[in-house]
């Protein structure tokens, strides 16, 4: 009889689950990602180790059955399935030196990420960091280790995978790229079995055009304006602008603070990473374009004929809103 765990069936379930946890992290569900990323290390690991023989799968714990049938000297498996856990398949790969030892930190993290999986599946986890960088680094060695493709393997999050691996690019440069390819990734599953026009219609309803006074405060203001959202294409994205006091009305300089997409969520958090995806980062506009004031505050119509123009602090609460 064929046994159930060989390296097809890991490598297969790795790969499902290193989908599922993708999609997880595109929707900012912390949880999820780790539960699933966590199955897809230990599946994948697991399937090296069976690479070099089924026996490394084996525990060490005094019983024989798994270890004789792994080994060939007995065609039937036990009833009951018993492999090691992800922890201990981690340490052997590391004996192997596949994967990189404790004492260097990205092992450390990877222990993390396996401590946070089993964390969650009994207690929940809440305010973890981010732990999408060393999955797919340590998913990366295991394929090249089991000679499979990258490619192959992530299938439509190829490309974003090559963001987070990229050493070349800038932490904000990687953040930005990651955050658009999951935006574009949310956009087509959520509007993918939709008739057609479902997204003219909604671009429609989340859209509004001409220039907005969102907030005013002290020292700033801050406007919105429809604005192409550069993940999804399409004109739904509200373009966050600020102006000092000083501003002249006829004539005001904004200066673009960030950027949130109604269709694919995609956000911008600072003037830095409004110019990394190529929109201007300065534009003019004059009074006389102003649509509508839904500030809140004191007197904001007043404050504007008077040139007292203000927002508290435009990164604050670029933060909160995004």
């Amino acid at each position: 009889m064929e046994s159930p765990v060989t390296f097809d069936r890991l490598y297969v379930g790795a790969k499902r689950f290193a989908r599922l946890a993708m999609e997880a992290h595109a929707e900012e569900d912390q949880e999820v990602f780790l539960l699933h990323a966590g199955v897809s290390v230990e599946r994948l690991a697991k399937a090296a180790l069976v690479l070099v023989h089924p026996t490394l799968l084996t525990e060490v714990n005094g019983k024989d059955d798994m270890l004789l049938h792994f080994a060939g000297a007995v065609s039937e498996p036990p009833a009951r399935l018993r492999t090691i856990g992800a922890s201990t398949a981690i340490g052997r790969l590391r004996k192997m030196d596949v994967l990189p030892q404790k004492p260097r930190s990205e092992a450390a993290d990877l222990d993390g990420l396996i401590e946070l999986r089993n964390g969650v599946a009994h207690l929940g986890a809440e305010d973890v960091e981010d732990y999408l960088g060393v999955f797919t680094a340590t998913v990366d060695k295991l394929l090249q280790h089991v000679r499979q493709d990258r490619g192959a393997f992530w299938e439509s999050w190829s490309d974003t995978v090559q963001v987070i691996l990229d050493d070349r690019a800038d932490r904000l440069q990687k953040a930005v790229r990651l955050r658009m390819d999951q935006a574009r990734h949310r956009f087509r599953t959520r509007f993918a079995d939709l008739p057609d026009g479902a997204v003219e219609g909604a671009a429609q309803a989340v859209s509004e055009r001409g220039l907005i006074v969102v907030e005013v405060g002290p020292g700033k203001a801050l406007f919105q304006t429809l604005s192409q959202c550069p993940a999804c294409d399409w004109e739904a994205a509200a373009l966050f602008l600020a102006v000092g006091e000083d501003s002249p009305l006829f004539d005001m300089e904004l200066t673009a603070e960030g950027l949130l997409c109604g269709l694919c969520g995609f956000h911008l958090s600072s003037t830095d990473e409004v110019e990394a995806v190529g929109l201007p980062t300065v534009v003019r506009y004059s009074v006389e374009d102003l649509t509508r004031i839904v500030a809140e505050g004191p007197d904001p119509a007043e404050r504007l004929a008077t040139l007292k123009l203000a927002l508290p602090t435009v990164r604050t609460h670029a933060h909160d809103s995004f």
